[in-house]
């Protein structure tokens, strides 16, 4: 995704940048320039990284700028005229770098940079009236000067703000900056509100007018939704797709799986098995300061709403449709993995108590193999039995516990695992829908079939 702004942000920011440098180079009664390291736990980025920040030089404005980590709050500060504000004071901001914003869809971004009056309460939000020192930040309710509330816990030793870990603080002669690597996003109106609000979200608002959860989500609540994208939905085979939204009571299962009854920001949200308002079960892993549901990564965390939180996916969530067997003859598309299984009798074992973890290819996958080498497996039965449970592991594995490197499979053989950019690999083949959940395991959709060395 093309991360640039659009050029006249970019000037406005380049002229921001100047300007302030100029006020924190005058600002500044001594000289002190040292850069001091701190490390950070970025909690939806999955990584701890490592940010320079600055003695104080200043006031708050000119204590951001000597980070040189937030180019792009200085840029909007300037463009909500917040500049004189932010010099007053004392004041508490709890201020996301570029990075923190690089994790926002650029269309969300956007959407905010374009509007006022949202943009002028988006960064407001951030700021509370007073200088709270690290040892005088506590667990509780502040009230920020967009009049929103923010509300702080304490994890095991570490603060969060709406669930986003709280970073380094530097002093200000105005208050103090804490660094966040995730931008809060305050309450835009309840969920439905900010599913319709925010871009990115048309076809989930499609569906759940469809399958009239309007009034639901619009409730009192609190609920928390993980909430997919378009291009989420747009990942998916077209034909998966238009069978769920044909189906209604398969389409009303699929969204209430994505719904948990509670509000749940990321620091609060429990580890293990949670039930959803599906009536199904979702399974909450967290590792390296990344939250996975059911195996996929939370891609923008606790998004405020008056009713809830919004959590962003960046894959749907596809409950438990039966066991491996009645997911892949419930969802088209699989057909002739389906004749296959039948052909070889695994139905029993792949029916059975497991768990499997599957590679399923799909239909067009078998169509693209040649169709010599198709007919050869096929007048074997020792062979196809191989080439079937070549793509299958014992064991549930979801993306984010398939490790690289190699892993033996229920053919006795052994296939690769790599990871670039978020995409597993199985033998250098990207899986195409991830994570699909069954009874006894899951199943990861494959655009090609698997052949073994030998």
């Amino acid at each position: 995704m093309n991360r640039q702004s659009h050029p006249h942000r970019s000037i406005r920011r380049a002229v921001a940048l100047l300007s302030l440098f100029a006020f924190a180079a005058a600002a500044c009664s001594d000289d002190k320039n040292d850069a001091v390291t701190t490390t950070s736990s970025a909690a939806s980025a999955g990584s701890t990284t490592t940010t320079e920040v600055a003695e104080p030089m200043g006031d708050i404005v000119a204590t951001a700028l000597t980070n040189q980590v937030f180019t792009q709050l200085a840029g909007m500060v300037l463009d909500a005229g917040l500049v004189e504000t932010l010099r007053g004071g004392p004041f508490t901001v709890f201020a996301p770098t570029d990075a923190a914003f690089q994790k926002l869809p650029l269309d969300v971004l956007h959407a905010v940079e374009d509007n006022p009056e949202m943009l002028k309460t988006v960064l407001l939000h951030h700021v509370v009236a007073g200088a709270i020192t690290p040892e005088q930040l506590t667990a509780g309710d502040l009230t920020t000067a967009a009049g929103t509330t923010l509300v702080v816990t304490e994890v095991d030793g570490s603060f969060y703000v709406e669930g986003n870990l709280v970073g380094p603080a530097v002093e200000a002669t105005n208050g103090f900056v804490y660094v966040m690597g995730d931008a809060l996003v305050p309450a835009l109106g309840d969920i439905i509100d900010v599913a319709t609000t925010l871009p990115g979200f048309g076809t989930l608002a499609d569906l759940v007018t469809q399958a009239a959860l309007i009034d639901t989500l619009k409730s009192e609540g609190p609920f928390t939704v993980f909430a997919p994208t378009d291009p989420a939905f747009a990942a998916l085979p077209p034909a998966i797709v238009d069978a769920v939204v044909s189906d209604p009571t398969i389409l009303d299962t699929v969204l209430k799986y994505h719904v948990i009854s509670g509000k749940y920001n990321l620091d609060q949200l429990p580890v293990g098995p949670i039930m959803t308002v599906a009536g199904v079960e979702l399974t909450v892993t967290k590792s390296d300061g990344v939250t996975y549901i059911d195996g996929n990564a939370v891609t923008v965390q606790n998004v405020q709403a008056t009713n809830g939180v919004i959590h962003v996916m960046s894959n749907v969530l596809v409950p438990p449709l039966g066991d491996i067997i009645d997911v892949a003859t419930t969802l088209p598309g699989f057909g002739t993995l389906a004749s296959l299984v039948t052909q070889a009798d695994l139905i029993t074992t792949l029916k059975g108590e497991g768990p499997f973890t599957v590679f399923a290819p799909t239909d067009d996958a078998f169509d693209a193999l040649d169709t010599a080498t198709l007919n050869a497996v096929l007048a074997d039965p020792a062979l196809l039995s191989k080439v079937l449970t070549y793509h299958v592991l014992a064991g549930k594995f979801t993306t984010d516990q398939l490790v690289e490197g190699t892993m033996e499979t229920v053919s006795g053989d052994t296939i690769t695992i790599t990871k670039v950019d978020g995409v597993t690999y199985i033998n250098d083949n990207p899986i195409l829908v991830q994570n699909v959940q069954a009874t006894n395991g899951v199943i990861q959709v494959m655009g090609a079939v698997l052949v073994p060395a030998n």
